[in-house]
């Protein structure tokens, strides 16, 4: 790289648009450095950072390094041992930092950044500082009064020292004399004295201390001697305040010098990331991609529909420069590939050939700098070690040279540091000299850069160089298009084909007479006059061959429309089958889930009405139950308790004699006898006792008919009450252990019937521990029987045993 390449593509314009971008003054030093990298894998970091750069950019916004203070020159001085800062330097160093904590902490939290993440992480928190700063320094730049407390103690003793020295001078502004006596009714200062001012002729009116006389002599400063004494005090504690004063800022200075180090790490890191941001808006303001960079120049050059970045109007705005077109530039896609290293660029006159040679240059260098280019995706660069360039009229009145001789130079210099991989630009070789030599030593320069290994885009209006760049292999020929009709510039590059002057045709259109231009042509060499038709029928051919690839492009297009509005058609129909059979499956799993839901509600709730039946006639047969037990005691107490009546005799059991009214029964499940007084069906009404009850008739024996016994005899009256005895026998105690809860409940409720019947008032209820299934179902079984009047926990064996008390 060298300054007249910097020049000839005007680098310096990019770099001005990064500098004008920077906010803060650490980034403004980065960015005046910019410069590109020869350096392939320097070249992709600074690009990805770029990149991260723009990610940051595009999801937190700009960041205000532009409210930085440079504090560069603060911190160098405060490093100094025995120095101290001012308090307005000690307030930038405090804003700094608070600024510097918040932007880290935003950027170490964005996504897509990973390495501008870790740059942000690595800012120091040194808010301790920022804050004893702030507590000592008020924003106008003043120490406040209590950065300490002796700070605090001096400034109030010198306030009530001048309101007392204001008082012995309001003595004197308001005196009777005062008007005679002093020039102005005011207090000033002189030699940090506060003084009066008395007029020249009145001198020694007013006693005290004359600390000079105006310029013109008509005033004496006076400090009358009441206030000499007060103004001694002012000046003592004024000192007083200056050295406290003092001791503050070396003290604030000391904690920035122990965090220098930090804090600079901290300043190059904003500094680092300013420029990053300014790079990523250099890239938002050009709508400009990070280029991949390959390996090899052999790989070649491509660029996709490329702008140059100084002809848009968003870059010439903030730069400054002058407008040199009043429409964006027109893209550009250049390739150097497919084995080739040269490019020979031809067409018309103010056709782009210079400022596509430009547009290469100048984005080369911005890549090789890190910023983005101003082209499509897909586009790529090798990483050139030089890049040169010979552009434009370069010819130097001082140093004597024509453009020809400098044209020359330029390629003499290119030809001593040809450090491989490079860039050679040449505009118009072989110019300003005679058309047949100039040709001749253009193809020669070119061919020489070809065989030395350079990359090479030139431009030429030479027929030879058109022809060498047609029959060369490894050089491409490209030429800018124009209008047939009106010779305009498309400014559409065409790769693989040489280009008209058109030198005649521009005049024409530029408006040189007609006899002049036919006069022109007339005075063509034959063989410049058969290169050009041979030129004009190529192009011809080439336009024809360009219609029938675009209508064969416009066909393809057509077809591959048709089919993927087939492929669009078969998606839908493929979609809506879908979806057609997802809904259908869903409305069969709801009905499914819905029936399922249904038959579910319909089984708990008959398995709850049934529970609820069980429980009622469970119910209904205890309280029956527990009826003929009270109905068998009264029997018992009534015969037992009145020997003069006829008692019934006991008689063997007959099972085969018929239940009729009239014969005496047993009641199998309550052991009771009585008389059959009527029958209902399946059921029977019994006198038990002179009670009345039904039962069912299954559950009657018949015992014979009633045998009625004259005389009662005690012997009779104990066979009964034997009988009854022994029927009633009951245990206070049923152990359930082992059995399942089918088994255990029916155990459980006939012992508690049979505990009822005999006249018992508690029953043990042996249920283990287990895995506490039996307890539950015996407590639940338990609660509301009829017979059950409390339930508790034995406490033997900690909640094994149940004891229930029955009801009277």
């Amino acid at each position: 790289m060298n300054s007249n390449t910097f020049r000839s593509l005007e680098f310096g314009a990019i770099r001005a648009l990064v500098l004008s971008h920077a906010g803060s003054a650490a980034g403004k030093v980065r960015a005046q450095g910019l410069a590109p990298s020869t350096e392939t894998g320097a070249v992709r970091a600074a690009l990805a950072r770029t990149t991260e750069g723009t990610a940051v950019l595009r999801t937190l916004g700009r960041q205000p390094y532009h409210d930085l203070p440079d504090i560069a020159p603060a911190l160098a001085e405060a490093r100094v041992e025995g120095t101290f800062l001012e308090p307005l330097a000690l307030a930038d160093v405090a804003s700094f930092l608070e600024g510097a904590i918040e932007i880290g902490r935003r950027v170490a939290q964005a996504e897509g950044a990973p390495d501008l993440a870790r740059l942000g992480a690595g800012v120091v928190d040194a808010s301790d500082v920022a804050s004893a700063i702030r507590r000592a320094i008020l924003p106008g730049g003043e120490v406040a009064d209590d950065a300490s407390p002796r700070l605090a103690e001096i400034r109030r003793t010198l306030a009530r020292l001048r309101e007392q020295l204001q008082s012995v001078m309001d003595s004197y502004l308001h005196g009777k004399e005062a008007e005679r006596l002093l020039q102005d009714r005011l207090v000033t200062t002189r030699n940090d004295r506060y003084v009066l001012l008395l007029k020249a002729e009145h001198r020694g009116s007013i006693p005290g201390i004359i600390h000079g006389s105006s310029g013109s002599g008509a005033s004496l400063f006076v400090e009358p001697m009441p206030a000499v004494e007060v103004n001694n005090d002012i000046v003592s504690m004024t000192e007083n305040e200056r050295e406290e004063v003092i001791r503050i800022l070396r003290s604030l200075t000391a904690r920035v010098r122990d965090r220098a180090e930090a804090i600079g790490r901290s300043l190059d890191i904003l500094g680092e990331l300013d420029f990053v941001q300014g790079l990523a808006l250099v890239a938002r303001d050009m709508d400009a991609v990070c280029p991949e960079i390959v390996a090899d120049a052999r790989q070649g050059l491509r660029l996709v529909s490329a702008r140059h970045p100084l002809l848009m109007t968003t870059v010439v705005e903030r730069v400054g420069i002058a407008r040199r077109s009043t429409r964006e530039p027109v893209p550009v896609t250049i390739e150097v590939a497919d084995g080739a290293s040269v490019l020979v660029i031809s067409g018309p006159n103010t056709g782009g050939k210079t400022v596509a040679l430009k547009t290469v240059g100048l984005l080369a260098l911005m890549a090789q700098s890190g910023l983005h280019v101003p082209a499509a995706p897909g586009s790529s660069l090798p990483v050139f070690r030089r890049v040169y360039a010979d552009i434009g009229d370069e010819q130097s009145i001082a140093a004597n040279l024509s453009t020809f001789s400098a044209h020359l130079a330029n390629v003499v210099a290119m030809t001593k540091d040809l450090g491989l991989p490079t860039l050679v630009l040449l505009d118009e070789g072989g110019a300003g000299t005679d058309p047949t030599e100039g040709g001749a030593l253009g193809v020669a320069i070119v061919d020489m850069f070809r065989a030395r290994g350079a990359t090479v885009i030139a431009t030429t209006h030479h027929g030879l160089m058109k022809a060498y760049a047609q029959a060369t292999p490894g050089v491409t020929p490209a030429a800018f298009g124009y209008d047939p009709a009106t010779y305009e510039p498309t400014y559409r590059l065409e790769i693989g084909t040489a280009g008209r002057s058109l030198a005649l045709e521009m005049a024409e259109r530029l408006g040189l007479p007609l006899e002049t231009v036919r006069d022109a042509r007339s005075r063509l060499d034959l063989k410049e006059a058969q290169a050009e038709a041979l030129l004009k029928k190529l192009e011809e051919d080439q336009a024809v061959l360009r219609a029938a690839e675009e209508d064969l492009s416009r066909r393809r297009l057509e077809v591959e429309s048709a089919e993927a509005r087939v492929s669009l058609a078969e998606r839908d129909i493929v979609a809506r089958k879908k979806t057609e059979i997802e809904t259908f499956a869903r409305e069969l799993r709801r009905r499914g889930e819905e029936a399922v839901r249904k038959a579910a509600q319909t089984i708990d709730d008959t398995v709850r009405r049934l529970e609820e039946e069980r429980k009622s006639s469970a119910a209904a047969v205890a309280r029956t139950k527990s009826q003929v037990a009270r109905l068998v005691r009264q029997a018992q107490d009534e015969v037992l308790g009145a020997p003069d009546v006829g008692l019934v005799e006991r008689e063997p059991e007959t099972e085969e004699a018929p239940v009729a009214v009239g014969t005496r029964v047993k009641v199998k499940s309550l052991g009771v006898t009585g008389e059959v007084m009527a029958l209902h069906g399946g059921q029977a009404e019994l006198a038990v006792g002179g009670k009345r009850m039904r039962v069912p008739r299954s559950e009657l024996v018949s015992m014979g008919p009633r045998t009625h016994v004259g005389a009662t005899s005690r012997s009779s009256a104990s066979a009964v009450r034997a009988e009854t005895s022994s029927s009633g026998s009951v245990s206070s105690e049923v152990n359930l252990v082992g059995l399942t809860v089918d088994e255990a409940l029916p155990k459980l409720d006939k012992a508690l019937d049979n505990a009822a019947l005999g006249d018992t008032q508690q029953l043990r209820v042996i249920h283990g521990f287990g895995t506490g299934t039996l307890r539950r179902a015996v407590a639940e079984f338990l609660e509301g029987h009829p017979h059950v009047a409390q339930v508790h926990v034995g406490s033997e064996g900690r909640g094994g045993v149940t004891v229930v008390e029955l009801r009277d």
